[in-house]
């Protein structure tokens, strides 16, 4: 009976250790039903020739599903207008608002002399002032480091009631630059500089980076000048952030490494850094969500697909049997 026993139970342990190593498949919800296709900026390129060059000439393997998140928006015009309205007031544009086209509404400070574009749609604005033009930006009286520069964000995201968890909880980088009557240029130290920038990337998603149109660029930025002028402090804003509902999801069957590949070699893909050589040498390739800037209703993923001479390329992930 002792050995019986003995027999059984490392039958036992065996079984559980098998299903442990080899859990049964979850086929994919696709609750969200056919989704639509990421809609990429319109961007002329030509078709390359691709080799893939990865450690032991093999590609990296990943998961067969991956969860698409819904987007929350609000497509009631008026009510998002008061609702822009009042951050635009609690920004010190206080004059009346004009529609520029169909969603999209502009506001001006006659006193500061700023612009403030806001999507009604998306949730999205832009703060300008012509910086070039005021000669005592060129000069800072108290440019603040990257510590102070970084809370000054914070207090004027917070003014506006847009500093959300995904902004606090995620990273911020901070850069300095060089205002002339050229441009904007980046430098490298403060002491070069006389605008300092803050750029703010939400935290990642299941472990997964969420990427942009924009090579390097974050949803959220805020430039800062050395004025102690309180009303030329925050110069520009780029604030372009989709409301992810991260408890609101369902899982979708994704592309294969290999399938993907083939995309890319066929040219279904889209670059966001492109090059000019015809070959390229795929080192890396990686899955990371797309933040749409379009009107989207989905955050999907996508094959990362990294190169020689800086070249990155999309390549959507989830099959096309369910994307419309």
């Amino acid at each position: 009976m002792g050995g019986l026993a003995i027999l059984w139970m490392g039958a036992a342990a065996a079984i559980k250790a098998y299903r442990a190593a080899n859990p049964p498949k979850i086929a994919p919800e696709c609750r969200y039903g056919p989704l639509k296709k990421i809609i990429f900026p319109e961007k002329q390129y030509q078709k390359k020739t691709f080799a893939f060059e990865f450690p032991n000439d093999s590609p990296p393997t990943f998961k067969d599903k991956m969860k698409v998140y819904f987007i929350y928006r609000s497509n009631n015009v008026i009510l998002n207008l008061e609702r822009d309205k009042r951050v635009a007031q609690a920004l010190g544009f206080v004059e009346k608002e004009r529609e520029i086209t169909p969603g999209i509404y502009g506001f001006t400070n006659s006193t500061t002399n700023q612009i403030l574009t806001m999507n009604v749609l998306d949730g999205s604005f832009k703060l300008e002032y012509p910086y070039q033009t005021d000669q005592m930006l060129l000069t800072p009286e108290n440019l603040p480091n990257k510590a102070s520069a970084i809370e000054i964000a914070k207090s004027y995201l917070s003014s506006a009631d847009k500093l959300s968890t995904e902004i606090e909880d995620g990273t911020q980088k901070v850069t300095f630059w060089k205002i002339s009557y050229d441009g904007l240029q980046s430098v490298n130290s403060q002491s070069d500089a006389n605008a300092v920038r803050v750029d703010f990337s939400r935290k990642n998603l299941d472990d997964y980076e969420i990427v942009s149109s924009v090579l390097g660029s974050s949803p959220v930025s805020i430039l800062i000048s050395g004025s102690t002028v309180s009303s030329k402090r925050v110069i520009g804003v780029n604030y372009k952030m989709v409301n992810i509902d991260r408890e609101s999801y369902s899982t979708y069957p994704i592309k294969t490494v290999q399938e993907a590949m083939a995309d890319l070699r066929a040219g279904n893909y889209w670059p966001i850094s492109d090059i000019s050589p015809s070959n390229v040498s795929i080192k890396k390739v990686r899955l990371a969500y797309y933040e749409p800037f379009t009107l989207a209703q989905y955050l999907q993923p996508v094959f990362v697909f990294e190169g020689n001479d800086n070249f990155v390329g999309y390549v959507p992930a989830i099959t096309d049997q369910w994307l419309e």
